[in-house]
């Protein structure tokens, strides 16, 4: 080369090589040479190798390839089939890219060619391409695609442990807030993303394992119920474990929502608390949280026809000048034919006879709108039963509670939950 330019520093001979093998390796017009040797496939960057076998119906066969690296690809990606050194065809993949455990991406980074000699009837007359169904064919087929295999899973290997160990570093954080039995299913998960988007961009990749991670967060059922689904039910053994995954991740999902429950309660103790909160306050906090209230009362649920009834009666009975009178309330059912009235008062209101008398009209009135099978039952909530209330004088339907004494009962049943599932 002459006439270069003097301001600038020339390339080195093995980098000027790896330029020009990605723009002319396949050329067969002519060759190239650098200091006197010819450009070859081991000049892509990445990992070469050299094998040589001799086969029953083709004799003895040359493969070399080179698993580029991730850099940049070959520009005409592939492996070159040579018959007494003159090249049959274009490049070709020998099968790899319907091999459904080599990624498209990486079977596109080999660069090789495979030459034999003397053998030759397998070719089409214009050498354009062979004819697939010749055995000759078909066992350079096989072997060819058996060696390149081998070394695109090495080094897909390689690269999806370094990429999830870099990925791995991105998330740690998040990993470690997950169970110790969940972060091995979250690890798992990582590594099927990676084989599923081998190739794409580390932000891409990034991106998905922080999806696949909120899922796993909120959902630990789907990796343990594939797990139970793959395995075989003739390891009986191995099938057991898989259950016994499940119990372990429901008794997780329980330790983690009788935490969250707990939080709840101390977030309900400050609404309670606040001097300003009134009974729509509380029926607004309480109504999708009957838990709260006890386990009799947990199965209890409201639904658009029972809110319905109640707003129809507070509508008619509480009107202009009554319209600051207007109870709250809520009226529920459980699973069987059981009805309940719930009257929210401000948590410093304590529950007097009045009261009492009050909540039986709304429930006698109520009656007459909706035909119930069993006895409709009242439950009041406020600061308490008033001092001059004699207990032993209670009418048997109604229930007088707190919502101090409520908080407290449902706190120490999720303590005690908790204290069960630590042992």
């Amino acid at each position: 080369m002459s006439d270069l330019d003097s301001r600038l520093n020339f390339p080195t001979a093995d980098r000027f090589r790896e330029l020009l093998v990605h723009e002319y390796g396949r050329e067969d017009s002519f060759k190239v040479f650098v200091n006197d040797d010819q450009l070859s496939v081991e000049d892509v960057p990445g990992v070469s190798k050299q094998v040589e076998e001799v086969l029953a119906e083709s004799g003895a066969v040359r493969l070399r390839f080179t698993i580029a690296d991730g850099k940049k690809a070959p520009k005409s990606p592939g492996i070159v089939l040579k018959v007494d050194g003159k090249v049959v065809g274009k490049p070709m993949l020998f099968g790899l890219d319907d091999d459904e455990e080599i990624p498209l991406k990486l079977s596109k980074r080999v660069f090789g060619e495979v030459e034999l000699d003397g053998n030759d009837h397998f070719v089409t007359a214009d050498w354009g391409g062979v004819i697939e169904n010749s055995k000759a064919f078909q066992e350079i087929q096989a072997y060819v695609r058996s060696i390149v295999k081998q070394g695109l899973q090495e080094t897909h290997a390689r690269d999806m442990s370094l990429q999830l160990a870099r990925l791995k570093r991105q998330i740690d954080l998040r990993l470690q807030q997950l169970p110790e039995h969940r972060r091995r299913y979250a690890e798992e998960a990582l590594n099927r993303i990676l084989r599923r988007f081998y190739g794409e961009s580390e932000d891409r990749i990034s991106t998905i394992a922080d999806v696949a991670l909120d899922a796993i967060e909120h959902d630990a059922y789907w990796a343990v119920l594939e797990r139970i689904n793959i395995t075989s039910r003739g390891d009986v053994g191995s099938f057991a474990e898989a259950l016994e995954q499940f119990g372990l991740v429901e008794l997780s999902a329980i330790a983690a929502q009788a935490a969250r429950r707990l939080q709840f309660l101390d977030f309900l103790d400050e609404l309670i608390q606040n001097v300003a909160t009134l009974e729509q306050n509380m029926h607004q906090a309480l109504e999708t949280n009957l838990w709260v209230l006890g386990r009799q009362y947990a199965t209890m649920a409201s639904n658009t026809t029972l809110k319905s009834i109640i707003a129809k009666y507070g509508n008619a009975k509480f009107t202009g000048d009554r319209a600051s009178k207007r109870p709250d309330l809520l009226l529920s059912q459980d699973l069987g034919d059981s009805f309940l009235i719930i009257e929210f008062k401000r948590p410093n209101h304590p529950i007097s006879r009045d009261d009492i008398a009050q909540a039986e009209k709304y429930r006698d009135d109520l009656s007459t709108t909706v035909t119930w099978k069993s006895p409709l039952k009242i439950l009041m909530i406020g600061k308490g039963r008033a001092d001059s209330m004699d207990a032993r004088y209670a009418p048997e339907a109604i229930t007088i509670s707190s919502y101090v004494s409520l908080v407290s009962a449902a706190r120490t049943e999720l303590n005690w939950l908790m204290t069960s599932l630590a042992r």
